[in-house]
């Protein structure tokens, strides 16, 4: 009965020590999730510049310049750091978003605009059509450029 009893904590411990080789350590799953929210911060960021040159035909000048009051929308901050991502403009239709990243990204060809799809799943739109959010550990940016025929200005009356 002794010998079970160690057998059954064997059993145990080495369930626990290959969870964490397949699904990662706790620690190193709120890296990726902190990285994944910077991922859908700069997409939400990227929406409201494309729906500011919509409205107004060129790019804001800073993403103060992108507050609604009447929604509540204000440009969202790093989840670890607090700090304000980095945008610069680059050309009348070029931006650039940048963030500082925990941990590489997944494959290249996991990601297609609104988020991650399984590795061999097939996106909606062509991948020239696509945002790619793939990125390196460390501080990255995301060059951008508003297509005027897929993102048109909106008419004002």
């Amino acid at each position: 009965m002794k010998y079970f009893s160690y057998i059954i904590i064997a059993i145990v411990a080495a369930t626990v020590v290959t969870g964490f080789f397949i699904v990662g350590s706790p620690a190193n799953e709120r890296l990726r999730q902190a990285d994944q929210q910077r991922i859908y911060n700069l997409q939400d960021i990227q929406n409201q510049i494309v729906t500011y040159w919509q409205s107004k035909e060129t790019l804001p000048t800073d993403l103060a310049s992108l507050t609604d009051n009447i929604s509540g929308w204000r440009a969202p901050q790093d989840p670890k750091t607090g700090l304000a991502y980095t945008y610069e403009i680059t050309g009348d239709l070029n931006f650039k978003l940048c963030a500082s990243f925990d941990l590489e990204g997944e494959s290249k060809d996991m990601y297609y605009g609104g988020g991650v799809y399984p590795e061999r799943a097939v996106p909606i739109m062509p991948p020239s059509k696509t945002d790619n959010w793939y990125h390196t550990a460390g501080y990255y940016c995301f060059d951008r450029t508003i297509d005027p025929d897929l993102y048109p200005p909106l008419n004002k009356k």
